[in-house]
C-alpha cells in the first residue's frame, strides 16, 4: 500500500514514522460484567491514526551516548532524591497501554530489556479483547518502547497491554479506552498515537471527548503524545494532535535532552531545549480550559502540550525489539513523543503509589499541574524549557505551545503532587 510505503521511507530517513491504517468497520460493545458504564461510539467513517516514534539506528548492544538507558533518564530527571533506583515505584498501580497490533515478541523482549539493565521482572498482562491481532513491525517497535519504558520508570506497576486488531478510531478510542476503564481498572492510560486535529470531524471530536471526559472524571489519568511533525502535524498549516489536544488528556510534548557525564551508572541533567519536531499549538476546536486560564495563561483555545520530556531520536532511548522492522531488530535507539507519553504515565503511577489515587487522579491532574506552575514550587518541580521551536511556536519563559509547562524534576514533583 502507498501509505505503508510512505511510512517505510520516513523510517529509513530517520524522521517521523507515520503509519496510517484504515477503519475496520467493526463495533465491539462494552465488556459485560463490569460495574461501570461509559458512552459508546460507533464510528461509521474512517479516521487514520498516526503512530508516533522516530528511529535513529540499531546496535548490537546499548552502549553509545546519547542514546539513553533507564538509569541515565532516572538520574537526569531526578526520580529519587539520592539518584538510586527505587524498584518500589509504581507499586499497587496499573498502567494500561493501548497499541494497535501490539508485538508478538513483547514478552521476551521486555525480559531481555530488564536483564540488560538489572530491572525487576515486569508484571505484564497482554490482552487482545477484540480478536486476534496480526503482525505489524512498526507497531511492534512502538509496543516495545511503550512497555519497556513505562516499566523502567514505574518498575513495580502492573502494565496491561491492550492490543487492537487495527488502528481504527473505533478500536483505539471507543473500544480500548472502554476496556481499559471497565475491565483493567487502570489508574493511568498511555496513548502514543494520534491524528491532526484538523482532520477529525467535529462530531467525532465531540464523541471521543465524551468518553475521555467520563473516564477522567472517574479518576483515570489519560496521557497522549503531542505528535512528531512539528506545529503543522503533517498538514499544510498549524494544527494540534488529537487526542493530546483533548482537555481531559495530559498532552506530552518533546524536548532534546543532553545528559552530563552519561555512563552505564547514570549521569546528570545537562541542557534541554524544545525538539523542533514536537507537536504543539492551540486547538481550533476545544476552548481554553479553566485550568489554563486559572494559571494566568491566555490563549485562543486549548493549549497543547501540557508537559514535555526527552523525545529527539538523536537523544533517544534504547529499546529492545526482536521483531524485524525494515531489516533491523535487537537494540534500537528510539525517540518521538511516543517516548514521552509512557514515561509521563509512569510518573503519574509513581505519584499515585506514594500519595494515593484520591490525591492525584484524572479529575484533578490538570489543576494540580497548572497549580504548581503558578506557585512558588514551579522552579523546584519543573525544568522551564526556554529555547527552541517547532516551526510556528517558540519555547520561552513559562508556558509555551511546544513544551508546555516543562519537563519534570520527578522527586520534587511527585512529592508536591
Amino acid at each position: 500500500m502507498d501509505k505503508q510505503e510512505n511510512r517505510r521511507k520516513a523510517l529509513v530517513m530517520g524522521i517521523t514514522v507515520l503509519a496510517i491504517f484504515g477503519f475496520t468497520g467493526i463495533f465491539i460493545p462494552m465488556a459485560e460484567g463490569s460495574g461501570h458504564a461509559i458512552p459508546l461510539v460507533e464510528t461509521v467513517h474512517s479516521n487514520p491514526w498516526f503512530l508516533h516514534g522516530n528511529v535513529r539506528g540499531a546496535s548490537s548492544s546499548p552502549n553509545s551516548y546519547p542514546g539513553y538507558i533507564p538509569i541515565q533518564i532516572w538520574n537526569a530527571y531526578q526520580y529519587t532524591s539520592t539518584g538510586s533506583y527505587n524498584t518500589s515505584y509504581g507499586s499497587g498501580e496499573t498502567i494500561a497501554i493501548v497499541d494497535a497490533y501490539g508485538s508478538p515478541t513483547i514478552a521476551s523482549d521486555v525480559k531481555t530489556f530488564d536483564q540488560q539493565f538489572g530491572l525487576p521482572a515486569v508484571n505484564l498482562q497482554i490482552v487482545q479483547p477484540f480478536g486476534k491481532v496480526s503482525k505489524n513491525s512498526g507497531w511492534a517497535l512502538e509496543t516495545s518502547l511503550d512497555v519497556e519504558w513505562a516499566h523502567a520508570m514505574a518498575p513495580a506497576a502492573k502494565i496491561v497491554l491492550i492490543e487492537t486488531p487495527s488502528a481504527s478510531n473505533t478500536y483505539l478510542i471507543n473500544d480500548a479506552i472502554n476496556y481499559a476503564y471497565n475491565t483493567t481498572h487502570a489508574n493511568v492510560i498511555s496513548m502514543s498515537w494520534g491524528e491532526a486535529e484538523s482532520k477529525v470531524s467535529s462530531s467525532s471530536l465531540a464523541q471521543y471527548a465524551s468518553i475521555f471526559s467520563y473516564v477522567a472524571s472517574h479518576g483515570v489519568i489519560l496521557v497522549a503524545a503531542s505528535g512528531d511533525s512539528g506545529a503543522n502535524d503533517g498538514t499544510s498549516s498549524p494544527t494540534v494532535n488529537y487526542p493530546a489536544s483533548d482537555p481531559s488528556v495530559v498532552g506530552a510534548g518533546g524536548t532534546t535532552l543532553y545528559i552530563s557525564g552519561a555512563s552505564s551508572t547514570g549521569g546528570s541533567y545537562g541542557t534541554e531545549y524544545a525538539w523542533n519536531s514536537s507537536g504543539g499549538g492551540i486547538s481550533s476546536y476545544f476552548t481554553e480550559p479553566s485550568y489554563q486560564t486559572a494559571a494566568g495563561i491566555s490563549l485562543s483555545g486549548r493549549g497543547v502540550p501540557d508537559v514535555s520530556y526527552d523525545a529527539n531520536p538523536n537523544t533517544g532511548v534504547w529499546v529492545y525489539d526482536s521483531t524485524v522492522d525494515q531489516g533491523q531488530k535487537g537494540w534500537i535507539q528510539v525517540g518521538g513523543t511516543s517516548a514521552a507519553s509512557p514515561q509521563w504515565a509512569a510518573i503519574f503511577a509513581d505519584a499515585q503509589a506514594i500519595d494515593g489515587s484520591s490525591s492525584i487522579n484524572g479529575a484533578n491532574v490538570h489543576s494540580l499541574l497548572y497549580g504548581i506552575y503558578s506557585s512558588s514550587n514551579y522552579q523546584n518541580d519543573f525544568h522551564d524549557i526556554t529555547l527552541g521551536n517547532n516551526g510556528a511556536y517558540s519555547a520561552g519563559t513559562g508556558y509555551d505551545e511546544v513544551t508546555g509547562i516543562g519537563s519534570p524534576i520527578v522527586y520534587n514533583l511527585i512529592t508536591n503532587l
